[in-house]
């Protein structure tokens, strides 16, 4: 499941408090299942939630929900597409008067294609395609600045994932 990395560099991006102390920032799958209608083949797709926990958290929160906005708009465009089912929910637990653990539940969706072999008749091989690109979207790689008037809250990159490095071996 790449997204879950992806997701990751884009929030230490951001918050690069959360990448010099990495054990505050949890990023793993949860909810998940894997859908197949068997039509055509062995095709899937996992559904899956991104859970992502940010621990003893003194940032402004839009440095951190802007950032998994944007990098849904990539690479998950349908969740902010559809208005009524599927939304980017959250807890906060306050710890003290300066800081919160900040749990954010993001649906996430990846396919798998998988066909036979043409040269092995007991063989399957598996493909991971990136996501379409969003109706008027850019389909480039992203550069974006956060800032609450003058002040700069957060900075990140949204590069578009590269088939091979998806799923190196």
């Amino acid at each position: 499941m790449w997204k879950l990395a992806s997701l990751r560099r884009v929030i230490e991006a951001a918050v690069p408090d959360l990448a010099r102390d990495p054990e505050r920032l949890i990023v793993m799958a949860a909810e998940g299942a894997a859908v197949s209608t068997l039509a055509g083949g062995l095709s899937f797709v996992y559904q899956y939630t991104a859970a992502i926990t940010v621990l003893d958290y003194t940032g402004h929160t839009d440095a951190l929900f802007v950032p998994i906005l944007a990098w849904a708009r990539v690479h998950q465009s349908e969740l902010l597409d559809n208005p009524t089912g599927r939304r980017i929910e959250f807890d906060v637990d306050h710890l003290n008067t300066a800081a919160v653990d900040i749990g954010i539940r993001v649906p996430l969706t990846e396919r798998a294609i998988v066909k036979a072999d043409a040269n092995h008749e007991t063989r399957f091989n598996v493909s991971h395609p990136p996501e379409p690109c969003h109706p008027g979207g850019q389909c480039l790689p992203e550069h974006w600045e956060l800032w609450l008037k003058d002040e700069k809250l957060a900075e990140w990159d949204i590069p578009l994932p590269e088939e091979k490095a998806r799923f190196a071996l």
